[in-house]
């Protein structure tokens, strides 16, 4: 059986965690996995099979400039002489991981690095911002990068002409048995039949995930009907400018804000909608976690997925508070059934992977 690793920074809720709790989970029935985190800390912890193993890897972040520097370059030396090469296959999951990236290279000869989120449009596709993100990655010295949707590998292969033979999109995986059990707990929220319910599930990042502009058509909503409730679940930087929003525009029955948890879909279960108003994504986790439950999807981004034809699915609005709130008006309350093979989904995607896994060392 083939040693495989992965990198990350911790496994608290987001979809990026749970996308890589999904994938170890699969992947833990081929191979053995190790999981390394910068912290082994997070509530998605639970959620992994006891047979992966999980250690931490965690840099110094001593105020004293020459211990700290000491002190993680004499781990780094340690890490080289127990497990240079010593994997089948090494990853490193987390696009913002610096130190994931350099383990991961150490680790394996056939080392893959993840790309999550579309940086050509984070950056406003301005190269010199793009490079100076990617620059200690050393993406060149990666056999594979895993972009999660075409619209992110598109983006890059703009700014790293000389990187395509490298590139390959493998979509997010799906852990659609337990959301549908989850989503069946009991529970004693009950949404009003009378209203038209939307959820957004993600973190409270106004520059990414454009709240502002999700509050404002929301409220535009309500000026013509009182019958819509918003269900905003997550945490985040910007939490705090929504309890203040809600508070000053008086829309404390209409708007609810609710902590991240690790079961947003009895929520979802029992909502009309999914809404997203982002800037960017590389490919939400969400989008598939709303088509388990058979929910409408409206969204500013049109991520596509390899198995899935996502424009049949959702309800691509402009980033425009009018737009979106005439959509959202517009929304029908009609049970639908999309019908998916989640399971047949996952599989192909998983085989995307193993293929590269399988490449000998």
């Amino acid at each position: 059986m083939k040693n495989i690793i992965f990198f990350s920074k911790n496994l608290k809720i987001g979809g990026m965690e749970k996308s890589l709790v999904s994938l170890l989970n699969e992947l833990n029935a081929y191979y053995k996995v190790t999981l390394v985190l910068e912290k082994k800390e997070g509530a998605l912890l639970n959620e992994l099979s006891p047979n992966i193993k999980v250690t931490e890897y965690q840099l110094s972040t001593s105020q004293n400039v020459v211990f700290r520097k000491i002190t993680n370059f004499t781990k780094r030396i340690i890490w080289t002489l127990k497990n240079r090469n010593k994997y089948d296959f090494s990853c490193n999951y987390a696009t913002y991981s610096i130190i994931g990236s350099k383990l991961a290279i150490i680790s394996s000869k056939n080392s893959a690095f993840y790309i999550h989120s579309n940086y050509y449009e984070m950056y406003h596709g301005i190269k010199k911002d793009i490079y100076n993100f990617f620059e200690k990655h050393d993406l060149d010295k990666f056999n594979k990068i895993i972009f999660v949707s075409n619209e992110s590998k598109e983006g890059l292969e703009k700014v790293y002409p000389k990187l395509q033979s490298k590139f390959i999109v493998i979509n997010n995986l799906i852990d659609y048995k337990n959301i549908q059990k989850k989503a069946k707990e009991p529970t004693k929220l009950n949404f009003s039949k009378k209203d038209t319910s939307l959820v957004f599930i993600g973190r409270l990042d106004n520059d990414s995930k454009n709240i502002e502009l999700l509050l404002e058509s929301f409220k535009l909503v309500i000026s013509k009907s009182k019958n819509y409730k918003l269900w905003i679940i997550g945490d985040g930087p910007y939490k705090q400018s929504i309890k203040n929003f809600i508070k000053e525009k008086k829309l404390e029955d209409n708007i609810n804000l609710i902590t991240e948890t690790l079961n947003p879909y009895i929520y979802l279960s029992q909502a009309d909608a999914l809404i997203l108003t982002s800037n960017y994504e590389g490919f939400p986790v969400v989008y598939l976690e709303a088509l388990v439950l058979n929910k409408r999807i409206i969204t500013t981004i049109a991520c596509s997925d390899e198995t899935i034809d996502m424009k049949n699915y959702i309800t691509l609005v402009k980033k425009n508070a009018h737009d979106i709130a005439k959509n959202i008006l517009e929304l029908s309350k009609e049970l639908i059934n999309y019908n998916l093979n989640f399971q047949e989904i996952n599989n192909i995607k998983i085989e995307k992977l193993r293929e590269i896994i399988e490449r000998c060392k």
